[in-house]
């Protein structure tokens, strides 16, 4: 049986992580506007192969932002609907691939910086 104050903080954490991914989705926006402003009247074949690149990987990570995010919306029906039921290992799954996600959106955004700086 599940404590109201438990079910209470698995929610919160849901809320909690809905915020995470919300800011990843506008960091990563923020991120492909640099590439566009970045990638401004250059030519150079290899260079516009890395923007294509990072370019993917953008609309890739917010694909993967959007689909945990309803994932989310999906554990938190199921946990208010039935707020007796245990949810902890659906819950505990959930937290990995936030934290996963949130760790790869974070690498991506430092190897994007990182040709961003070399190519300056």
């Amino acid at each position: 049986m599940v404590t109201v104050a438990e079910h209470q903080a698995l929610l919160a954490e849901c809320d909690q992580w809905r915020n995470q991914l919300r800011q990843a989705k506008e960091n990563i926006n923020h991120l492909r506007s640099e590439l566009y402003t970045a990638a401004a009247g250059k030519t150079d074949h290899e260079y516009l192969k890395e923007v294509e690149h990072y370019h993917n990987q953008f609309h890739i990570q917010l694909i993967n932002v959007h689909d945990v995010k309803h994932a989310i919306k999906h554990h938190v029906a199921d946990a208010e609907h039935h707020p007796n039921f245990g949810h902890k290992i659906p819950h505990h799954n959930l937290e990995l691939q936030v934290k996963q996600l949130l760790a790869d959106i974070d690498q991506l955004n430092k190897d994007f910086h990182r040709f961003i700086g070399e190519t300056a």
